[in-house]
């Protein structure tokens, strides 16, 4: 049984076991992930991820990450958490991926509600931002439902699939 950190109406965060590794690194190389995240060209060796839930271990605290499981069955759907987290400004950039097939079913949107949630009223943190390519029609309306403004956008910045593509920055502030 995994221990849940958080709990929402589909979806909970829970703690991001070793035996995910090998689902979450399939869903970090489908080209559509890689894409949205990085660039076409992106990939990772499955080292790659035992060397980042290694990191994970060692620093917790600065770039905290969950398992996102289905709260009927438990099955482990996505992972989410943070890319780094600034303890001195009080800011997290947030990071998230749903395996292709629960992909439309409302779970990103929690998930980003669930880290929201984790990142204001437990780990203190004054502003929530994420990255997002301009492409990311799905992701950018996670966010918005989310309450996340539009903070800045770097023209031409990724180059993925033979095209320029802009990355836009996203934040939420805490609200006073």
């Amino acid at each position: 049984m995994r221990p849940i950190i958080l709990k929402g109406e589909k979806v909970s965060l829970g703690i991001l076991l070793k035996e995910d590794l090998q689902k979450s690194w399939e869903w970090f190389n489908e080209r559509n992930t890689a894409r949205a995240l990085f660039n076409s060209a992106h990939f990772t060796l499955p080292e790659e991820e035992e060397e980042f839930y290694e990191e994970m271990k060692k620093n917790k605290d600065k770039m905290p990450a969950f398992a996102v499981v289905e709260n009927g069955s438990g099955k482990l759907v996505g992972v989410g958490g943070f890319n780094w987290v600034n303890y001195q400004a009080r800011w997290g950039e947030i990071f998230y991926y749903l395996a292709p097939e629960e992909r439309g079913k409302g779970y990103g949107t929690e998930v980003v509600a669930l880290l929201v949630d984790y990142a204001f009223n437990h780990l203190n943190l004054h502003k929530v931002w994420a990255k997002v390519h301009a492409d990311n029609r799905a992701s950018i309306r996670v966010l918005e439902k989310n309450g996340f403004i539009l903070a800045g956008r770097l023209k031409d910045h990724v180059w993925s699939d033979g095209k320029y593509v802009d990355e836009l920055f996203y934040e939420l502030i805490q609200a006073s």
